[in-house]
């Protein structure tokens, strides 16, 4: 028995590879580079660590995940396998969060919440690599990951804090802020589909500074998650 299946394997693998060798042939050559443009919706949601106020944690918050919107110019550089990608984006995006100012006193049997809202617009800039699932035209599938940069202008963020008092608060952006991006795109002729998570490494916000001239002790870190969702074209 043995020897009759390694006879079959003997006849059968070489035609397969031959096969196969045919069928790459057949594929037109990868282009090795591709340019694009994409627009797209993203969500947006606040997270929240070492919240403080006069030496009290706040251990409970509420974010309210809003939709933004960007676009995208974008190339890659591929290869049947790998891929590098860049661009230049400018995307808006919007959330809010609440606080409980009760949720450090376990005694406590009512909320007291304070809220936050913002928007940015920000110019972003990708370094994405990645790996192609498939490649054979028309159809391209692929996976990446890698940093990206943001750049927002203060006169492109604003602002919102509610039930603060008797403090009042307000604060800028962080102009520079890294992120780290991973996603999966899918590809059909000169049409795609991007999905893509987007994690800030640093504060979205500088420090709050308190307006009103009361003397308190505060601390907020912010970091943000986009998840975006775009349809493009290859030129």
């Amino acid at each position: 028995m043995k020897g009759h299946i390694m006879i079959l394997l003997a006849v059968l693998l070489p035609s397969v590879a031959l096969h196969a060798e045919k069928t790459d042939r057949n594929d037109p050559p990868v282009k090795t580079l591709t340019w694009g443009a994409r627009i797209g919706f993203a969500a947006t949601g606040t997270y929240l660590s070492d919240a403080f106020m006069n030496g009290h944690k706040y251990t409970e918050y509420i974010q309210d995940t809003q939709v933004g919107n960007f676009a995208a110019l974008q190339f890659r550089l591929n290869t049947r396998k790998l891929l590098i990608q860049s661009g230049l984006g400018l995307s808006f995006n919007k959330s809010s969060y609440y606080l409980d100012k009760n949720s450090w006193d376990q005694n406590s049997t009512k909320k007291d919440e304070i809220s936050c809202s913002y928007s940015m617009i920000s110019l972003t800039v990708p370094l994405q690599f990645g790996f192609n699932i498939i490649n054979r035209h028309p159809y391209c599938m692929s996976a990446f990951t890698g940093p990206l940069l943001r750049y927002t202008p203060d006169k492109y963020y604003s602002v919102e804090y509610k039930n603060f008092q008797p403090y009042q608060f307000t604060d800028s952006p962080t102009r520079f802020i890294l992120g780290w991006t991973a996603g999966f795109s899918v590809q059909i002729g000169r049409t795609f589909l991007d999905f893509e998570y987007e994690a800030t490494i640093n504060n979205v916000a500088k420090p709050m500074y308190e307006t009103s001239g009361t003397d308190t002790d505060y601390k907020l870190n912010r970091r943000a998650g986009v998840i975006s969702f775009s349809y493009g074209i290859m030129f």
